[in-house]
């Protein structure tokens, strides 16, 4: 070692003097420059010796562990800088070299048991997949708790359909189905929120923070939808917007008009597009655009924000307007109610009507194990909303006017269970059982 340091000393000197001695301006130097330059070459001290020869160069990439979001970045500099080309008969070899993507895909939080357990079977029986955690990333836990309905870890996908956890794995492999669902692509399936023919090209919606500005400027009464929480609200909303943290909206969707064109934004986007998304495939809206960028472009597009006091009467005014447009255009008069909701709008007053054309609403007054049996029935309505979030009601008692309920399960501590039985149960009851003046209920206090 020793030596092999001190012959490279000695090289790297050697060419530092020849070379200042043939740049030299004297004829001397640079002739005894020359002589020493060949004198050394002859003592085997014109280059440093390579004990282990560098292999040449397959041109291949060694492979590493990347994100897919990291390497689809890398991959795309790659190609904008000139490395890699994408178009001709290179990128045909390539496309054709590429493995197939793995039709089994994971979902999972770090740290989760049941994660561990189904990746260890799914290569215990050699089938490939690909892995998802969405531990730091709530946009993408949000996608698939929409999609499965389910926050459980892990969420298992075959052929992008959702067949649940570790333990509906297991079951498909005992019953030795698992390899034939894989193997079997299921038939393509027609999206009931499909478009038409006349707009089956168009994608759903986004709109820009300048053209809401323009269309509010222009006098248009639009349906907006912030979905943040209430802390983020106070440093202003849109003017005449409707305030649903995402978190309640499952609870509380009935406040909207599946009919209207609503606008969502969130802060920069993500929870809006969550928000649309769970508002068309899961309640049916028929058209939800997603405000680009969120408030964050508003403000850059300097778009007015109001108190959320103002925003709220803003919406109250223009629910009470067109209530009582939809009073006046029809010729049948809802009846009066022994109890009225003081958030509740024109949807609920159409709703309203609807049941009192199916006569619910001139019902007599139910007493004892009726009243019982038909506040069950209302309840088991809201139950499979309240279900999917892991959670479940539970009738206490019916006392006079007054329902006792309690949520159970996932709902317990939930920051949205006051909302759900406020928003979401009692005035579920209030509308279908008009005698009903109220809830009470664990979660809500002393009332």
């Amino acid at each position: 070692m020793l030596r092999t340091t001190l012959h490279s000393i000695t090289v790297r000197s050697l060419d530092y003097v020849t070379e200042k001695a043939r740049g030299s301006d004297r004829a001397a130097v640079r002739t005894a420059g020359a002589v020493l330059d060949r004198f050394r070459g002859l003592v085997g001290l014109d280059r440093v010796h390579v004990r282990s020869p560098i292999p040449p160069w397959d041109g291949g990439v060694p492979d590493q562990h990347m994100w897919p979001s990291d390497r689809d970045k890398l991959r795309k500099w790659q190609i904008d800088q000139g490395i890699i080309e994408v178009d001709g008969e290179r990128a045909a070899n390539a496309q054709a070299a590429a493995p197939a993507e793995p039709v089994v895909k994971v979902y999972f939080k770090r740290g989760c048991p049941y994660t561990r357990a189904a990746m260890d079977l799914l290569r215990e029986r050699e089938i490939p997949f690909r892995e998802f955690d969405y531990t730091m990333d709530k946009a993408l836990h949000g996608w698939v708790k929409n999609v499965t309905g389910r926050k459980t870890s892990p969420q298992i996908f075959i052929h992008d359909q959702p067949i649940g956890g570790f333990d509906e794995l297991r079951e498909l492999d005992h019953a030795g189905e698992l390899l034939e669902r894989i193997a079997t692509p299921p038939p393509p399936e027609v999206d009931e929120f499909a478009a038409t023919a006349d707009d089956a090209d168009e994608e759903p919606g986004e709109i820009s923070a300048q053209e809401v500005r323009e269309r509010l400027e222009d006098g248009a009464e639009l349906l907006l939808l912030d979905v943040r929480e209430p802390a983020e609200c106070r440093a202003g909303v849109l003017p005449g917007a409707i305030m649903i943290p995402l978190g309640e909206l499952d609870a509380r969707s009935e406040e909207l008009d599946a009919a209207g064109v609503w606008i969502v934004y969130c802060r920069s986007g993500a929870r809006s597009s969550a928000a649309q998304a769970r508002l068309l495939k899961q309640h049916g809206f028929t058209s939800v655009l997603n405000l680009q960028g969120g408030i964050e472009a508003w403000r850059a597009a300097k778009g007015p924000l109001v108190s959320p006091d103002e925003a709220r009467a803003a919406a109250e005014a223009r629910a009470d307007k067109r209530a009582s447009a939809t009073v006046k255009a029809s010729p049948r008069r809802l009846p009066v109610l022994g109890s009225t909701h003081p958030e509740r709008s024109p949807f609920e007053e159409a709703a309203q009507l609807q049941a009192h054309e199916r006569g619910e609403l001139d019902a007599p007054r139910l007493e004892g194990a009726e009243l019982v049996e038909r506040v069950r029935s209302v309840i088991d309505d809201c139950r499979p909303l309240v279900q999917a979030d892991g959670g479940d009601i539970e009738l206490l008692d019916v006392q006079g006017d007054i329902v006792s309920v309690a949520l159970t399960g996932n709902c317990i501590g939930c920051p949205s269970a006051q909302a759900t039985l406020r928003h979401g149960i009692e005035r579920r009851l209030m509308q279908q059982i008009p005698q009903i003046k109220g809830i009470r209920s664990p979660q809500l206090g002393a009332g």
